[in-house]
Parts: C-alpha cells; structure tokens; sequence
C-alpha cells in the first residue's frame, strides 16, 4: 500500500442495469467534502441497457473514478466483491447504484460520514466495522425501521445490518468478502463473516455507527433489486451459519448444530415492534416519527374492555 492509499476510502459501485440512477449516485460521492485521498469504482456486472451503458460511460470520466467491466453478469456480489479486490484505498464502503450519499450541507456541518468513520477505524483497532442510518427516497421517505445502532449480539441474533458500512479494505478481504451464495441478506452475511473472521484472529468487535442519516436508500421497482428476490430466509441464514459455526456456538454459547441455529435464529430476529423498541431506546423522538410515519398503532380486540 503506497503512502498516498493509506487511509483513504475506496468506494465500491456495483452496476447492473441501473443507468436510470447512477449519475446521480457517483455525484453523490463525489459532492462528499471528503479530506481523505479516495476513489470511485464502479463495476459493471453485465449491463445490456442502453442507457447504463451510457450512464457508465459519463461516469468513468469523472475525477476519482474508476471503471471494471465484467464480461456477463456474475450476480451483486461477485461484482462488491470484484471492486474490493481492485480497490486500491485502505478502507472500502459499498454504494448500490441507485442508492446514494446524503449531501444536505446540514448533515455534512461537522463531516462526512465516511472520513469520521475511518478517523474510528484509525483511533480504535477493536472497532470491527462503521455505519450509518440509512434514509427513504423515492416512492417513500423517511428513516428504515431498523434505524439504531448495531452491536455483535444484535447482529448474531439476526438484526439487520445496513449497507453503509465502512471498514478495513484487509477485514474484508480476511473474512472472504461477500458469499456470492448468499442470494439475499448478503449484507449481514458480510457482516458475520467479518465479525467471525475478527473473533478467529483474537480482535475485537466493536461496533460504533455515526447515526446522520448519511445513506439515502431509494425505494423503487425500476430497477432489479436483491431486496426483492424471493429467496428463502432459512436456506439463506443456513448457509451463514454452517460457514460460521464455531462463532455462533461461541456467541450464543451453545453446541447444537448449524440447522437448529439457523432455525432459532429466524425465531430470534427482531419483529417491527422489536425494531422501533431499539430505536425509541436510541433516540425517542426519532421513534415518535417512524410510527407518525408508518402509521403504528397498539390496536388490539381487547379495546372494547377499557382495559388500561
């Protein structure tokens, strides 16, 4: 790694098919008031739409910005993955293509997102990863429901992890990157296989999240989404579980096998309440505007009692 890499943050773009909003989300990284060294990479995994084509190409020359091209589609992960290989910087964070970085100079007063996390990756090695909140564009606005901080015991008892994190570009690689297997929830497959490869390794795992919101999550069906395939959940967290299986026997101090884990798991995983629970534990008010927001209510049959 050469001086002028050190520190720095490579972000990862993969593409298939999403010219409609990429412009859009490579300016928002480049908009970022960024002090470190960075680069955009953006992976095309496949495209055969005209207009990402064209979108691709405006993008690649931009300043900052760097372009690999996959020959067919390998699917969103083989191409995060394909960016972090090529990623030159020490700390990498993804960015889907239609997604993009909040830019509200209010947000930005003190920084961005990416530069004070990598300042919490430099000033603590027990800190395994950084993320941020993630806020609704597009078809709905407002903040995701699982809008709080993440921990290790949250994450091993299946509680969402967002796409905003950043971390050490040598974690990731470490861990093996994203399981190209893992058709959906890849995002906190990732994030196990990073705790777990950590915890291997005798390092800590901190999680410490710059709450924002710096990541704007857009809500569409223009565009394919992992999110939206139908895939099932406990096939999924089997296979992160088998892969993982001493960290999870250790974390939830146990000795069963990887099918019972991964069923008690899914039984595990927070429901909506759950969610807005660890939310109004954060930040309360922020909870009072996700239920104004979603329209929440603790209705029950039990109302025409009077019971209090």
């Amino acid at each position: 790694m050469t001086i002028a890499d050190s520190g720095g943050i490579s972000f990862v773009v993969p593409c298939h098919n999403a010219g409609d909003y990429l412009i859009e989300t490579v300016e928002s990284v480049l908009e970022q008031p960024l002090r470190r060294p960075y680069e955009v990479v953006i992976v095309d995994d496949g495209s055969d739409d005209a207009s990402t084509l064209k979108a691709i190409d405006a993008c690649a020359g931009m300043s900052g910005v760097r372009l690999i091209r996959l020959a067919q589609r390998q699917g969103h992960h083989v191409a995060r993955n394909t960016g972090v290989a090529a990623a030159r910087m020490e700390y990498v964070m993804q960015v889907d293509a239609d997604d993009r970085l909040a830019t509200d100079p209010y947000l930005l007063k003190e920084g961005s997102y990416p530069d004070r996390a990598a300042e919490i990756l430099e000033a603590d090695a027990d800190t395994a990863f950084v993320h941020t909140m993630s806020w609704m564009i597009g078809a709905f606005e407002g903040f995701t429901i699982s809008s709080y901080p993440c921990r290790e015991d949250l994450v091993v008892r299946k509680h969402h992890v967002p796409t905003s994190i950043l971390c050490r570009r040598a974690d990731a690689l470490e861990c093996g990157l994203y399981d190209p297997k893992v058709l959906k929830w890849g995002d906190w497959a990732f994030a196990v296989n990073l705790l777990a490869s950590r915890h291997r390794r005798g390092v800590g795992n901190t999680i410490q999240c710059v709450a924002g919101p710096f990541y704007e999550y857009r809500v569409h069906s223009r565009v394919e989404r992992v999110s939206d395939a139908t895939v099932s959940e406990l096939d999924m967290t089997l296979l992160v579980v088998e892969k993982n299986l001493d960290f999870f026997r250790d974390r939830l101090d146990r000795n069963d096998g990887a099918a019972e884990i991964a069923r008690d798991l899914l039984g595990q995983k927070p429901t909506r309440l759950d969610d807005l629970l660890h939310m109004a534990n954060f930040d309360l008010h922020q909870a009072q505007i996700v239920a104004e927001q979603r329209e929440f209510s603790l209705s029950s049959p039990y109302e025409a009692l009077g019971i209090p």
